[in-house]
């Protein structure tokens, strides 16, 4: 799987949680979407990239997939057995009774392929098999409870009946794998032993008999796998050690098994994995969704829209600005975080503005986010106390500059606490003489 479908997935999934759980805190995902170039699609890929890291979705899915993968390799070891497993016993007698033979080696495999062709009709689009149902089981072993339990079903709703490309593609590869495994045991014991052959029946006729070894012998005599001759089956109704029966009957049993066996399941391999490469391009974000159509006032870019709350209302009803904002990107710039407008800002800094109520932390954090900062300085008074809101807010600041520093402007009563807050955060303190180093 792609990068780019992984990313559809991770934005379904992340559909699915907020369907069933509300929205999340998504205004820095927001503000990195709207500064991105591309249409509507593209920004809500772009947020729900940016919400699943932040809450651990993207980590989930992960695992998963390594835990789908680790699984799948024990299901590719478990048929690997199990081919083995078939070749010896089919060839577990001496003399090798044709039939039972074939039944050992092929019964089990067209019992499961019809079971698999008819669920396709009956369930288009959940077909499956007993494979799919253990690698499920074993992922979500593998997965425990470090996962999101909307993956899975995101990952269905995504592909809806396309998933069963996907589905037919790995029970096809278990089964090729199981088959040919079966066909490498086959041909080193038949070359490796003497095997003699003989078919039984007691219902049905010699005559009977030949009509169903030519008729299964017919295609692949197609590919060079030749018939044994009416003498030889007609006679074969009782063991035989001559080399010429012998010789023939291996071949043929070779052919049937290769043809109706190895062939048709790596056949439905190859049209399954086309189908599905198809159908993962052919992918697309549904847009046209409820919880999509919500998030494009959200996601438009941003062109000085003002957001007046309660605090600015009080304010002489006029939205607040941010000073001195710089022109370009790359800029060496201090932000006040809860501190007074009256202080008092230093000499020859580039200061961006205030950040005290919801407009101000919004158009700084847009800004930044279009024109990341060289160098941040955040100045703090450490009268107030470091709340989860003030340190989320430090984060997303953060992340909007290559270099980032605290100022603690004063020693007030939280003090110790912003030192230990400082040193969670993993920052350095700093006074505006940093910027112009």
């Amino acid at each position: 799987m792609n990068q780019y479908l992984k990313s559809l997935w991770l934005t379904e999934t992340i559909r699915l949680i907020e369907k069933d759980n509300g929205r999340f805190q998504d205004d820095d995902a927001n503000r990195q979407a709207r500064a991105m170039d591309g249409n509507l699609a593209q920004r809500i890929i772009q947020r729900a990239q940016t919400i699943s890291i932040q809450y651990g979705v993207k980590l989930a899915q992960i695992r998963w997939l390594r835990a789908a993968y680790t699984s799948l390799f024990l299901l590719v070891l478990l048929a690997f057995f199990s081919g083995a497993g078939i070749a010896f016993s089919a060839l577990a007698t001496n003399p090798v009774n044709l039939y039972w033979a074939l039944v050992c080696l092929l019964g089990f495999h067209f019992l499961m392929l019809t079971i698999w062709l008819l669920s396709w009709i009956i369930l288009p689009s959940e077909s499956g098999s007993f494979f799919v149902y253990i690698w499920s089981w074993l992922t979500q072993k593998f997965t425990k409870k470090n996962t999101v339990t909307q993956l899975l079903p995101a990952l269905i709703s995504l592909f809806g009946g396309q998933i069963r490309w996907l589905i037919g593609m790995v029970v096809n590869l278990l089964w090729s794998v199981l088959l040919i495994m079966a066909l490498f045991i086959l041909i080193a014991l038949l070359s490796t032993k003497h095997y003699s052959f003989e078919w039984q029946t007691t219902l049905l006729t010699t005559d009977t008999v030949v009509k169903i070894t030519y008729l299964l012998g017919e295609i692949p005599s197609w590919l060079g796998f030749s018939i044994p001759d009416d003498a030889i089956i007609r006679t074969s109704d009782q063991a035989i050690a001559a080399a010429e029966a012998r010789s023939a009957w291996a071949i043929w049993l070779l052919g049937v098994f290769i043809v109706y066996g190895v062939l048709v399941r790596f056949g439905l391999l190859i049209f399954c994995w086309i189908k599905w490469r198809v159908a993962c391009r052919s992918i697309m974000l549904d847009i046209q969704l409820p919880e999509y159509q919500l998030l494009l006032p959200d996601l438009e870019s941003y062109i000085s829209k003002t957001i007046i709350d309660k605090e600015i209302v009080y304010a002489n009803n006029q939205p607040t600005k941010i000073d001195n904002i710089p022109i370009q990107g790359q800029q060496n710039v201090l932000v006040a975080i809860e501190i007074a407008e009256s202080w008092s800002i230093p000499n020859n800094t580039n200061f961006l503005g205030f950040m005290n109520t919801n407009e101000q932390q919004k158009q700084v954090l847009e800004h930044l986010q279009r024109y990341p900062a060289e160098k941040l300085l955040i100045a703090i008074d450490t009268d107030r106390s470091p709340e989860r809101g003030i340190t989320h807010l430090i984060k997303s600041l953060q992340g909007k500059s290559h270099h980032c520093r605290i100022w603690l402007i004063n020693q007030g009563r939280q003090f110790h606490n912003w030192l230990d807050c400082i040193q969670s955060l993993q920052l350095e303190q700093a006074n505006p003489t940093w910027l112009n180093n």
